[in-house]
Protein backbone atom coordinates (compact mmCIF):
# COMPACT_ATOMS: atom_id res chain seq x y z
CA UNK A 1 0.00 0.00 0.00
CA UNK A 2 1.38 3.38 -1.00
CA UNK A 3 2.32 5.67 1.88
CA UNK A 4 0.43 8.99 1.95
CA UNK A 5 2.44 12.00 0.84
CA UNK A 6 3.70 14.07 3.79
CA UNK A 7 6.62 16.51 3.96
CA UNK A 8 8.54 16.95 7.21
CA UNK A 9 10.64 19.99 8.13
CA UNK A 10 12.41 20.73 11.44
CA UNK A 11 9.23 22.22 12.94
CA UNK A 12 6.42 21.52 10.49
CA UNK A 13 4.47 18.79 8.79
CA UNK A 14 2.99 19.56 5.37
CA UNK A 15 -0.01 17.54 4.19
CA UNK A 16 -1.44 17.91 0.67
CA UNK A 17 -5.16 18.68 0.68
CA UNK A 18 -7.66 16.39 -1.00
CA UNK A 19 -11.34 16.79 -1.80
CA UNK A 20 -12.43 15.11 1.45
CA UNK A 21 -10.37 17.56 3.49
CA UNK A 22 -11.68 20.57 1.59
CA UNK A 23 -15.29 19.45 2.00
CA UNK A 24 -14.73 18.97 5.72
CA UNK A 25 -13.16 22.41 5.93
CA UNK A 26 -16.25 23.96 4.33
CA UNK A 27 -18.76 21.99 6.40
CA UNK A 28 -17.12 21.01 9.70
CA UNK A 29 -13.59 21.99 10.75
CA UNK A 30 -13.75 19.48 13.61
CA UNK A 31 -13.74 16.67 11.05
CA UNK A 32 -10.85 18.35 9.24
CA UNK A 33 -8.91 18.31 12.51
CA UNK A 34 -9.53 14.58 12.81
CA UNK A 35 -8.29 13.96 9.27
CA UNK A 36 -5.15 16.01 9.88
CA UNK A 37 -4.60 14.82 13.43
CA UNK A 38 -4.25 18.44 14.51
CA UNK A 39 -6.10 21.12 16.41
CA UNK A 40 -7.87 23.73 14.27
CA UNK A 41 -7.56 27.21 15.85
CA UNK A 42 -10.72 29.28 16.21
CA UNK A 43 -9.04 31.94 14.07
CA UNK A 44 -8.95 29.59 11.05
CA UNK A 45 -8.90 30.25 8.08
CA UNK A 46 -6.02 32.64 7.42
CA UNK A 47 -6.50 35.83 5.44
CA UNK A 48 -7.27 35.34 1.76
CA UNK A 49 -8.23 31.69 2.20
CA UNK A 50 -12.00 31.51 2.63
CA UNK A 51 -14.94 29.47 1.46
CA UNK A 52 -14.86 30.76 -2.12
CA UNK A 53 -11.21 29.74 -2.46
CA UNK A 54 -12.04 26.25 -1.18
CA UNK A 55 -14.91 25.84 -3.63
CA UNK A 56 -12.66 26.94 -6.47
CA UNK A 57 -10.00 24.45 -5.41
CA UNK A 58 -12.56 21.63 -5.35
CA UNK A 59 -13.13 22.11 -9.08
CA UNK A 60 -9.43 21.44 -9.75
CA UNK A 61 -8.85 18.19 -7.91
CA UNK A 62 -8.16 16.16 -11.01
CA UNK A 63 -4.50 17.27 -10.89
CA UNK A 64 -1.65 15.33 -9.32
CA UNK A 65 -1.49 15.08 -5.54
CA UNK A 66 0.50 17.98 -4.11
CA UNK A 67 0.07 20.30 -7.09
CA UNK A 68 -2.52 22.44 -5.31
CA UNK A 69 -2.73 23.51 -1.68
CA UNK A 70 -1.11 21.96 1.41
CA UNK A 71 -1.95 22.26 5.09
CA UNK A 72 0.85 23.56 7.32
CA UNK A 73 0.91 21.92 10.75
CA UNK A 74 3.13 23.01 13.62
CA UNK A 75 4.61 19.75 14.87
CA UNK A 76 7.23 20.57 17.50
CA UNK A 77 8.03 18.36 20.46
CA UNK A 78 6.04 19.28 23.53
CA UNK A 79 3.45 21.28 21.55
CA UNK A 80 0.06 19.95 20.53
CA UNK A 81 -0.17 19.71 16.74
CA UNK A 82 -1.71 22.92 15.40
CA UNK A 83 -2.92 23.86 11.92
CA UNK A 84 -1.24 27.23 11.36
CA UNK A 85 -1.56 27.95 7.64
CA UNK A 86 -1.73 26.77 4.07
CA UNK A 87 0.57 26.97 1.07
CA UNK A 88 0.71 25.46 -2.33
CA UNK A 89 0.60 25.72 -6.08
CA UNK A 90 -2.04 26.66 -8.63
CA UNK A 91 -2.04 23.52 -10.70
CA UNK A 92 0.38 21.59 -12.86
CA UNK A 93 3.25 23.27 -14.77
CA UNK A 94 2.48 25.44 -17.77
CA UNK A 95 3.87 24.56 -21.19
CA UNK A 96 6.89 26.73 -20.28
CA UNK A 97 7.42 24.79 -17.05
CA UNK A 98 6.16 27.55 -14.74
CA UNK A 99 4.40 26.96 -11.44
CA UNK A 100 2.99 29.61 -9.12
CA UNK A 101 3.22 29.31 -5.34
CA UNK A 102 1.45 31.21 -2.59
CA UNK A 103 0.94 30.85 1.15
CA UNK A 104 -1.00 32.24 4.10
CA UNK A 105 -0.15 31.90 7.80
CA UNK A 106 -2.48 32.67 10.69
CA UNK A 107 -1.52 36.02 12.21
CA UNK A 108 -0.83 34.46 15.62
CA UNK A 109 1.97 32.34 14.08
CA UNK A 110 3.62 34.95 11.87
CA UNK A 111 7.22 36.22 12.33
CA UNK A 112 8.55 32.82 13.43
CA UNK A 113 9.95 31.68 10.06
CA UNK A 114 7.23 29.06 9.55
CA UNK A 115 6.22 30.44 6.14
CA UNK A 116 9.79 30.33 4.85
CA UNK A 117 10.23 26.79 6.17
CA UNK A 118 7.05 25.63 4.44
CA UNK A 119 7.60 27.42 1.12
CA UNK A 120 11.23 26.29 0.89
CA UNK A 121 10.21 22.67 1.50
CA UNK A 122 7.40 22.75 -1.06
CA UNK A 123 9.64 24.22 -3.74
CA UNK A 124 12.27 21.57 -3.07
CA UNK A 125 9.62 18.88 -3.43
CA UNK A 126 8.03 20.23 -6.62
CA UNK A 127 11.42 20.58 -8.33
CA UNK A 128 11.54 16.81 -8.24
CA UNK A 129 9.27 17.14 -11.27
CA UNK A 130 11.82 17.72 -14.04
CA UNK A 131 9.25 19.52 -16.18
CA UNK A 132 9.20 22.40 -13.67
CA UNK A 133 11.65 25.05 -14.88
CA UNK A 134 10.62 28.08 -12.83
CA UNK A 135 8.59 28.98 -9.73
CA UNK A 136 6.78 32.31 -9.63
CA UNK A 137 5.01 34.26 -6.88
CA UNK A 138 3.01 37.47 -6.83
CA UNK A 139 2.88 39.87 -3.90
CA UNK A 140 1.66 43.39 -3.23
CA UNK A 141 4.17 46.24 -2.77
CA UNK A 142 3.16 46.75 0.86
CA UNK A 143 3.82 43.08 1.71
CA UNK A 144 7.43 43.69 2.72
CA UNK A 145 7.73 40.55 4.85
CA UNK A 146 6.59 38.35 1.95
CA UNK A 147 9.09 40.00 -0.40
CA UNK A 148 11.94 39.45 2.06
CA UNK A 149 10.95 35.80 2.39
CA UNK A 150 10.97 35.27 -1.36
CA UNK A 151 14.36 36.96 -1.80
CA UNK A 152 15.90 34.83 0.96
CA UNK A 153 14.79 31.68 -0.82
CA UNK A 154 16.29 32.92 -4.10
CA UNK A 155 13.46 34.72 -5.92
CA UNK A 156 14.08 37.95 -7.82
CA UNK A 157 11.62 40.73 -8.61
CA UNK A 158 10.75 40.54 -12.32
CA UNK A 159 8.27 43.32 -13.04
CA UNK A 160 4.51 43.49 -12.74
CA UNK A 161 2.45 40.48 -11.76
CA UNK A 162 -0.59 39.24 -13.68
CA UNK A 163 -2.85 40.25 -10.79
CA UNK A 164 -3.44 44.03 -10.76
CA UNK A 165 -1.12 45.93 -8.46
CA UNK A 166 1.22 43.03 -7.73
CA UNK A 167 4.94 42.47 -8.18
CA UNK A 168 6.11 39.32 -9.94
CA UNK A 169 8.91 37.30 -8.34
CA UNK A 170 10.61 34.45 -10.19
CA UNK A 171 12.87 31.59 -9.13
CA UNK A 172 14.57 29.63 -11.94
CA UNK A 173 15.22 26.00 -11.08
CA UNK A 174 19.00 26.54 -10.99
CA UNK A 175 18.70 29.36 -8.42
CA UNK A 176 16.96 27.28 -5.77
CA UNK A 177 19.07 26.85 -2.63
CA UNK A 178 18.66 23.39 -1.14
CA UNK A 179 19.71 24.57 2.32
CA UNK A 180 17.04 26.40 4.32
CA UNK A 181 18.08 30.06 4.70
CA UNK A 182 18.79 31.04 8.32
CA UNK A 183 16.30 33.16 10.22
CA UNK A 184 17.95 36.54 10.75
CA UNK A 185 18.07 38.37 14.05
CA UNK A 186 15.64 40.88 12.59
CA UNK A 187 13.10 38.11 12.00
CA UNK A 188 13.63 36.74 15.49
CA UNK A 189 13.12 40.08 17.19
CA UNK A 190 10.32 41.42 15.00
CA UNK A 191 7.59 39.90 17.13
CA UNK A 192 9.24 41.03 20.38
CA UNK A 193 9.51 44.58 19.02
CA UNK A 194 5.85 44.49 18.06
CA UNK A 195 4.94 43.32 21.55
CA UNK A 196 6.97 46.10 23.17
CA UNK A 197 5.43 48.76 20.96
CA UNK A 198 1.95 47.41 21.59
CA UNK A 199 2.50 47.37 25.34
CA UNK A 200 3.78 50.95 25.28
CA UNK A 201 0.76 52.07 23.28
CA UNK A 202 -1.58 50.30 25.69
CA UNK A 203 0.05 51.92 28.70
CA UNK A 204 -0.35 55.35 27.12
CA UNK A 205 -3.96 54.54 26.33
CA UNK A 206 -4.54 53.50 29.94
CA UNK A 207 -2.98 56.68 31.30
CA UNK A 208 -5.11 58.75 28.94
CA UNK A 209 -8.29 57.05 30.11
CA UNK A 210 -7.36 57.51 33.77
CA UNK A 211 -6.72 61.23 33.22
CA UNK A 212 -9.99 61.52 31.35
CA UNK A 213 -11.84 59.92 34.25
CA UNK A 214 -10.32 62.39 36.69
CA UNK A 215 -11.23 65.30 34.43
CA UNK A 216 -14.82 64.14 34.23
CA UNK A 217 -14.99 63.99 38.02
CA UNK A 218 -13.88 67.63 38.17
CA UNK A 219 -16.31 68.79 35.49
CA UNK A 220 -19.40 67.54 37.31
CA UNK A 221 -19.79 70.21 40.00
CA UNK A 222 -23.44 69.54 40.73
CA UNK A 223 -23.38 67.96 44.23
CA UNK A 224 -26.22 65.61 43.29
CA UNK A 225 -24.06 64.13 40.54
CA UNK A 226 -20.75 63.98 42.37
CA UNK A 227 -21.07 60.35 43.42
CA UNK A 228 -22.07 59.35 39.92
CA UNK A 229 -19.12 61.28 38.51
CA UNK A 230 -16.75 59.55 40.92
CA UNK A 231 -18.14 56.19 39.88
CA UNK A 232 -17.63 57.14 36.26
CA UNK A 233 -14.03 58.13 36.97
CA UNK A 234 -13.39 54.87 38.82
CA UNK A 235 -14.83 52.81 35.96
CA UNK A 236 -12.58 54.62 33.49
CA UNK A 237 -9.52 54.05 35.65
CA UNK A 238 -10.41 50.39 36.16
CA UNK A 239 -10.86 49.92 32.42
CA UNK A 240 -7.48 51.55 31.85
CA UNK A 241 -5.87 49.23 34.37
CA UNK A 242 -7.44 46.21 32.71
CA UNK A 243 -6.04 47.26 29.34
CA UNK A 244 -2.49 47.80 30.60
CA UNK A 245 -2.47 44.57 32.63
CA UNK A 246 -3.55 42.55 29.63
CA UNK A 247 -0.51 43.65 27.67
CA UNK A 248 2.04 41.75 29.78
CA UNK A 249 2.19 38.10 28.82
CA UNK A 250 -0.07 37.07 25.95
CA UNK A 251 0.41 36.96 22.20
CA UNK A 252 -0.06 40.11 20.13
CA UNK A 253 -3.22 39.12 18.35
CA UNK A 254 -4.93 38.05 21.55
CA UNK A 255 -3.82 41.25 23.23
CA UNK A 256 -5.35 43.45 20.56
CA UNK A 257 -8.59 41.52 20.83
CA UNK A 258 -8.62 42.03 24.57
CA UNK A 259 -8.09 45.76 24.12
CA UNK A 260 -11.24 45.77 22.05
CA UNK A 261 -13.06 43.76 24.71
CA UNK A 262 -11.89 46.16 27.41
CA UNK A 263 -13.03 49.14 25.35
CA UNK A 264 -16.41 47.52 24.81
CA UNK A 265 -16.72 46.85 28.54
CA UNK A 266 -15.74 50.46 29.22
CA UNK A 267 -18.48 51.67 26.91
CA UNK A 268 -21.04 49.54 28.72
CA UNK A 269 -19.86 50.92 32.06
CA UNK A 270 -20.34 54.47 30.81
CA UNK A 271 -23.78 53.65 29.45
CA UNK A 272 -24.83 52.11 32.76
CA UNK A 273 -23.59 55.11 34.72
CA UNK A 274 -25.62 57.53 32.65
CA UNK A 275 -28.84 55.52 32.52
CA UNK A 276 -30.35 57.83 35.11
CA UNK A 277 -31.54 60.56 32.75
CA UNK A 278 -33.43 62.44 35.45
CA UNK A 279 -30.29 64.30 36.38
CA UNK A 280 -28.19 65.85 33.69
CA UNK A 281 -24.75 67.40 34.05
CA UNK A 282 -24.41 71.14 33.78
CA UNK A 283 -23.69 72.23 30.24
CA UNK A 284 -20.51 74.20 29.72
CA UNK A 285 -20.83 77.91 29.00
CA UNK A 286 -19.48 77.57 25.46
CA UNK A 287 -21.22 75.46 22.83
CA UNK A 288 -19.36 72.83 20.88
Amino acid sequence: MKEPLVLQTPRLELIPANSDMLNCEIQDTKQLGQLLGAEIPTSWPPEGYGCETLKRLLTKYDVKTGYLNWYIILNQSGIHRQLIGQAGFKGEPTAEGRMEIDYSILEHYQHHGYAMEAVHSLIGWILGDQSVREIIAQTYPESIAAQKLLVKIGFSASGKGAEPGTILFTLPREDYKTELPPISEGDKTMKEDLKANSRKAAESFGEMLAAFGSAVSEIFNDPSLKEKAKEFGRSVSNSAGAVTDRFKDEEVKVKFKEVGDAAQSFGKNVSNIFKDDKKEPKKPDTET
